[in-house]
């Protein structure tokens, strides 16, 4: 519930607790005997923040701290510390999150005239990053779905001993059996190797992500987000979405007008419209597969063509091409697209394993050579970069609605929509900023084009 006299952007940080991670370095030693179980921190802290992505593996943050206490020698903090924070937002929501303090940097006076107070940086991480660092997977799989080894490895190497440090994870059912060696990884990065041979038969672009938020972890597509997160942009007549924003360049400083700059623009940047040559150079719109089986001494040729794929691709709104299709079949035709080749050992669809099934099954390496990056480059290219008032409710993977204005003056001086760039958008990365007592928070969305 909003309170009537809270300014856009307002909140409270109520707890910034730091303690040693491992319960058995808690005042253990007689010279530590009289410090308390923790130090609270929420008085000493300037400005802090958190980073999290659909393109990140794991979340990261840090705060700027100034106290005169001298805690890093008294405490003292040795980055085996663990992080538990608690704040609420100008909705009135509260969330609670527990971090591994990692990194202390930054060490100084916090003013030249100023040598009895000090400033320094922490960073902090996830605790299950720290879990799943410890040691690097070497194992291997045979003829099992990439979604079942993404909760296997989750469930091995990344979940920690205490319930109160792992989050869940969300898991979207993958289709095809693939025998996979994990060569030597860190969980994290097998995660990221397993989701660039992930494939979906529902879901065509097959752009699985693994990513880490505030609230869990996914390994995922586009797709199922916004399945996931389209029913929460429907209006209710009776009160504000948050999930609806637009473009407002007027102060209002009343209990009605800062609840109207929540759900507004502060800034925002169109990016890249368009770069005809790196369109040309990646393959952004046609691609060729060749597939070497040597063990059948066959050679099959594949094409694919993003400009008839695109209308299939309506998520979360639907998109047309940046060229015409006349340019596109004069630049950039099938005879001049990049063209990449893969030495396959597998049978094709529909072809037998052999006895016993004794061959792998198909792997679809066509798909994940074409589609995934393509697709991958197009919601890259065509992200905005916007600027709002934060809140607790905001997380890498959800889906917004924005509504812009063109940049232009207009003869009778009102103003007009942008439908080219209003809609339905994915976000895809949350920069939470902390300063004072505002929480802003910077966002990137993508739809993949201009409607």
């Amino acid at each position: 519930m909003v309170k009537s006299a809270s300014q856009a952007g307002f909140f409270t940080l109520k707890h910034f607790k730091v303690k040693p991670l491992l319960k058995e370095n808690i005042n253990t030693s007689s010279e530590n005997s009289d410090l308390p179980e923790f130090v609270e921190l929420a008085k000493t802290i300037v400005n802090w923040g958190i980073n999290e992505s659909m393109n990140s593996p794991f979340i990261s943050g840090h705060a700027t701290i100034m106290e005169s206490d001298n805690l890093l020698e008294n405490v003292p903090f040795i980055g085996e510390e663990e992080i538990e924070l608690t704040y609420t937002d100008f909705y009135g929501e509260s969330a609670t999150h527990k971090f591994f303090l990692y990194a202390i940097e930054d060490i100084q006076p916090a003013a030249s005239t100023n040598d009895r107070m000090m400033k320094y940086t922490v960073r902090f991480c996830s605790i299950q990053k720290l879990q799943g660092d410890q040691r690097s997977i070497r194992k291997s799989y045979n003829k099992t779905k990439i979604s079942d080894m993404v909760q296997d490895i989750y469930d091995t190497f990344m979940v920690t001993d205490d319930p109160s440090q792992s989050k869940p994870i969300e898991i979207e059912d993958t289709d095809g059996e693939q025998t996979l060696v994990i060569p030597d990884m860190r969980a994290d990065a097998a995660m990221q190797f397993l989701s660039r041979r992930a494939y979906s038969e529902r879901n065509k672009t097959a752009l699985y992500r693994f990513f880490e938020t505030r609230e869990k972890y996914y390994f995922c597509t586009p797709e199922y987000l916004v399945e996931k997160y389209r029913p929460n942009l429907e209006k209710n007549a009776s009160e504000i979405n948050p999930l609806y924003f637009i473009y407002n360049t007027l102060e209002d400083n009343t209990g009605p007008g800062q609840m109207i700059a929540q759900q507004s623009v502060n800034d925002f940047n169109y990016g890249t419209k368009v770069d005809t040559f790196q369109d040309m150079k990646q393959g952004t719109y046609r691609r060729i597969v060749t597939e070497l089986d040597p063990t059948t001494r066959t050679r099959i040729e594949r094409q694919y063509d993003y400009s008839t794929e695109v209308g299939e691709k309506e998520f979360p709104s639907p998109v047309k091409l940046t060229h015409s299709q006349n340019f596109l079949d004069r630049y950039m035709a099938f005879n001049t697209a990049p063209e990449e080749y893969l030495l396959t050992d597998f049978p094709q669809i529909g072809q037998s394993q052999g006895q016993d099934n004794m061959k792998k099954p198909y792997q679809h390496f066509y798909e994940n050579y074409t589609a995934k990056p393509i697709v991958d480059y197009h919601f890259d290219v065509n992200t905005l970069k916007i600027e709002i008032f934060g809140r607790i409710e905001m997380y890498p993977g959800m889906m917004i609605n924005l509504e812009l204005y063109k940049i232009s003056n207009t003869v009778s001086g009102t103003r007009e929509i942008d439908h080219e760039r209003s809609g339905d958008y994915i976000v895809t990365d949350v920069i939470n900023v902390f300063s004072g007592d505002i929480y802003k928070q910077a966002i990137s969305i993508t739809k993949g084009g201009l409607t």
